[in-house]
């Protein structure tokens, strides 16, 4: 078999999926850090591995490919299909790895930036990073960064992002009435990629909404005990510090849900 690289930050949240997908199949890999913290993927070397910029992206057999779901999707075809045994979990969970893509990705992005990412940018020289954010090969997310960056923060973003979680959770906690795992009785990508999402939860702080919904936090207390999770997470020293303000997050989850997220809420 071909030799697997895969090009990642500790901290990314789709990096993470195939970072924990790999350690499920065993299959062996090298790791390319890309210092985001840095700003590493903006430098020429990385520019010419994935000219958009953005992590992960997976090198095999002389190919290179830059979507996660697409990427789990392939790394399980060269481990000849372990966790996907039937046509029909397939599908289930690739309507899970889309709903990680077009929902749960996008509402991660305000609280991680607001909470995280805006204190990380804070410390920086404001001219380095302005001429670090001239390099972004994506003007509209270049321009987006900038913005972010310098505006303040943005309260009702996160508020939606809460709401947003509340309601992922609850999705899940259907699908759990019907099966031990998201797509079926036994684990997969889907599994996989929502396995990310509780890693973020708990880097924000905001597990405590896991605990009103009690399959989807028996689900989670699972994930998080599966070696392939603690393989996934990485070196702590190479996860940045999150810098998260928890009696604000407390505030926000609060204010977002209209009641303490750790009592309310009927099991469903």
């Amino acid at each position: 078999m071909s030799a697997i690289e895969l090009f990642h930050e500790w901290g990314s949240i789709q990096s993470f999926k195939v970072r924990m997908c790999l350690a499920e199949l065993s299959l062996p890999w090298s790791s390319r850090r890309v210092d985001l913290s840095a700003f590493e993927n903006l430098e020429a070397a990385y520019l010419a591995v994935n000219p958009r910029g953005l992590v992960p992206t997976l090198r095999w057999n002389g190919n290179v490919f830059d979507e996660s779901s697409d990427i789990n999707e392939l790394l399980n075809d060269i481990a000849d299909g372990a966790p996907l045994p039937t046509i029909e979990e397939r599908a289930r969970a690739r309507s899970w790895t889309r709903y990680e893509d077009e929902v749960v990705h996008p509402a991660v992005r305000p609280p991680t930036f607001n909470l995280i990412l805006k204190a990380r940018v804070a410390r920086l020289d404001r001219d380095y990073f302005a001429e670090l954010m001239a390099r972004h090969p994506l003007p509209a997310r270049r321009e987006a960064y900038l913005a972010a960056a310098n505006a303040p923060f943005d309260r009702a973003a996160v508020l939606a992002s809460i709401r947003t979680f509340r309601t992922v959770l609850e999705r899940m906690e259907t699908a759990l009435a019907a099966t031990s795992w998201l797509a079926s009785d036994g684990f997969s990508l889907a599994d996989v990629a929502m396995a990310a999402f509780v890693d973020r939860l708990d880097r924000l702080a905001m597990e405590s909404l896991l605990a009103p919904l009690p399959r989807t936090a028996d689900w989670a207390a699972r994930i998080r005990t599966r070696p392939a999770f603690k393989t996934a997470q990485g070196p702590e020293t190479a996860r940045p510090d999150p810098l998260i303000d928890t009696g604000l997050v407390a505030a926000l989850l609060a204010e977002a849900l209209g009641h303490n997220t750790t009592t309310e809420m009927e099991s469903l």
